[in-house]
């Protein structure tokens, strides 16, 4: 592997060694040279100076007389789980290894489901339809072609992507490292920042949809409206408007891929309509869309506003900020930056790097339950929620200060009154220091009533604009909305939804009495606790899926389906252990926390358990569960 190396200078070597993430760097050089020293060497964050040195030397020479490219295979178990614990310092339990194994992404397809004992016939008239075609659905097709299911994908966008397709406003991009926010089965990619742009993700999930399959399966322009179970013939007629008029085809499965964020939360304020300038949500942000010099609003300091103030306020005349409810936003290290060309060639040419570099980004994010537990003892002692989180909101507090420039006008404005990580995480994109620009200004409240020609705050001040950005989110309840699903007695979704406490569902995928049907990222779906990333979530769900359908087919059955009791029983536990989460309580602003539903005061986007359990829950299927017919 040598003749890599060759072409670079030692201190270009160097150079991508100290770039490198120093506990992915030691892990991956002691599983290439087999150097004790190295292993027995601490997690960075308790190495000295001279270990740290030791570390980069080592690593220097052995890339000069090794790099080259090269894939290693997974280690055996108990080396790969020796691996994982250098990385962290910290010992698993079974059932956090079984969690995290995969994270590393050795095996072809991590998470992945494959035929064990040969591939049964498949009928001639079986079909698997998926809906929507953005990182959910495609990643269900990859399933689908893996058991080689035959299926078609329909997405009602021109292109495949998803929200990545639907939201192009000005500086939209991941807020999670790019090497996190990524197949597993997909090595090696080579993006140009370390958080990327979206029309980067967009590229990206467009190759993986083409590279697997996927896209010769998609059908797009074809927007879903319905779909209703024949319970009879076991079969979903789904009714679709295409190019060429309205459409019906038949499944034996629907896998739904719609995503939380699919329906954008316009202002429903009034004399909206009256406004006589330009709304603009985000997720329809026009191409032509002329910000130079005009009088501007961005209501929402979410995620979506946080990103694009900046890039607005360079353009515009004037920009008003309205700020209902602060925001805990914290910075990121390497956000908006370049990934490094001597970094890039490590990922190529250090074998196992950027197996390791992808576990090391997720491990901080394997203890986060402690940021989001109130801590009562720690409360009778004078705190806060916690010591954890109150020094996470000392350090964002301080935070806040530094970039504002010590400005108090903004400050006592901008601190929330709530604790850290009871709502999402959002990341700075300069979006303090542009609320010190001088055609930059801040309203705090909420907005009263539109007018011709701008609008008038609760407390009554008035702004005129040319162009207001709605940045207001999204409507995170409607799960797939608009379309109507009718089960195998003719009743709506929605409806039974709403009869009852809001969307619900076993294990966030599936509903009494809608047999096969399956929803990824549907309610209660995303995990309150860290230690697997988002994408990791997309391919177990699809997995989850594949399994009911794997057994089906073996089987000869034509349903699946949750009992009722074992829906009951999963969303009573739900209940009780959102309970013991900072989100529901009022030191977690249970008021203000779109994770709520605070009609009905229950948890209702995320998945109140611990990581590793939760994994488990949507991997080994509990049959006992189900019921196959």
């Amino acid at each position: 592997m040598a003749t890599a190396a060759k072409a670079i200078d030692t201190d270009y070597i160097r150079r991508a060694v100290e770039l490198a993430e120093p506990n992915a760097l030691r892990v991956t050089l002691y599983q290439n040279s087999g150097d004790e020293e190295i292993a027995a060497l601490p997690p960075s964050a308790r190495m000295s100076p001279e270990q740290k040195a030791l570390l980069i030397n080592r690593a220097t020479d052995w890339l000069i007389d090794n790099a080259g490219s090269a894939e290693l295979p997974e280690p055996p178990e108990a080396e790969l789980r020796k691996l994982m614990t250098m990385i962290t310092g910290l010992e698993m339990t079974e059932v956090e290894f079984e969690a995290r194994r995969d994270l590393p992404a050795f095996r072809p397809f991590p998470c992945a489901v494959q035929w064990q004992s040969g591939k049964p016939d498949i009928p001639d008239n079986f079909r698997v339809v998926i809906i929507g075609s953005g990182p959910a659905g495609i990643v269900a097709g990859v399933q689908c072609e893996l058991l080689g299911l035959p299926y078609i994908l329909l997405e009602r966008q021109p292109e495949a992507g998803g929200t990545w397709t639907i939201n192009r406003y000005p500086d939209v991009r991941v807020d999670t490292p790019s090497i996190t926010y990524e197949y597993s089965f997909e090595k090696l990619y080579p993006w140009s920042e370390h958080f990327n742009r979206g029309e980067e993700v967009r590229a990206y999930l467009q190759h993986v949809s083409r590279k697997y399959g996927v896209m010769a399966n998609s059908r797009f322009n074809h927007d879903v409206k319905g779909a209703s179970f024949d319970a009879a013939r076991n079969i979903w007629t789904i009714d679709v408007d295409t190019p060429a008029g309205a459409e019906q085809i038949e499944a034996n499965v629907i896998i739904t891929a719609c995503g939380t964020f699919a329906n954008a939360q316009l202002p429903d304020i009034e004399g909206v309509h009256d406004f006589g300038g330009q709304i603009v949500h985000p997720s329809a942000w026009p191409q032509d869309l002329d910000l130079t010099g005009k009088r501007v609003a961005i209501i929402g300091n979410g995620s979506t506003g946080v990103q694009l103030l900046s890039a607005v306020a360079e353009k515009a005349g004037h920009v008003t900020v309205v700020q209902r409810t602060p925001q805990w936003i914290s910075p990121r290290e390497k956000y908006g930056s370049p990934i490094e060309p001597e970094l890039a060639w490590l990922y190529e040419n250090m074998p196992g790097y950027w197996n390791w570099a992808r576990y090391a980004a997720t491990a901080p994010l394997f203890d986060i339950d402690r940021l989001q537990r109130v801590d009562r003892e720690w409360q009778a002692q004078g705190g806060q929620v916690s010591k954890a989180n109150d020094d996470m909101r000392a350090f964002l507090t301080n935070y806040i200060r530094q970039e504002t420039g010590g400005r108090e006008d903004l400050i006592e404005k901008l601190i929330p009154d709530y604790a850290p990580m009871s709502r999402r995480p959002v990341v700075d994109n300069g979006w303090y220091r542009a609320l010190t620009r001088d055609n930059v200004e801040l309203l705090t409240g909420s907005v009263g009533r539109f007018t011709r020609t701008g609008f008038v705050m609760a407390d009554g001040a008035e702004r005129d604009f040319d162009i207001v950005i709605a940045a207001t989110g999204f409507d995170v309840l409607k799960y797939l909305w608009p379309a109507r699903y009718k089960g195998q007695e003719g009743q709506d979704l929605h409806d039974t939804w709403d009869a009852g406490d809001g969307p619900r569902a076993y294990l966030s995928m599936m509903v009494p009495q809608f047999p096969n049907l399956f929803m990824l990222y549907g309610p209660n779906s995303q995990p309150l606790t860290g230690g697997t990333g988002l994408p990791q979530w997309w391919l177990i769900w699809a997995s989850f899926a594949a399994q009911c359908m794997m057994r089906m087919l073996k089987e000869g059955k034509g349903r699946v389906d949750v009992k009722r009791e074992a829906f009951e029983r999963y969303n009573r536990e739900l209940d009780e252990e959102a309970q013991n989460w900072l989100q529901m309580t009022p030191e977690g602003g249970i008021e203000k926390n779109y994770y709520v539903n605070r009609e009905h005061r229950r948890l209702q986007v995320n998945a109140p358990w611990l990581s590793p359990d939760y994994h488990r829950m949507c991997t080994v299927v509990n049959w006992d569960d189900l019921e196959l017919s």
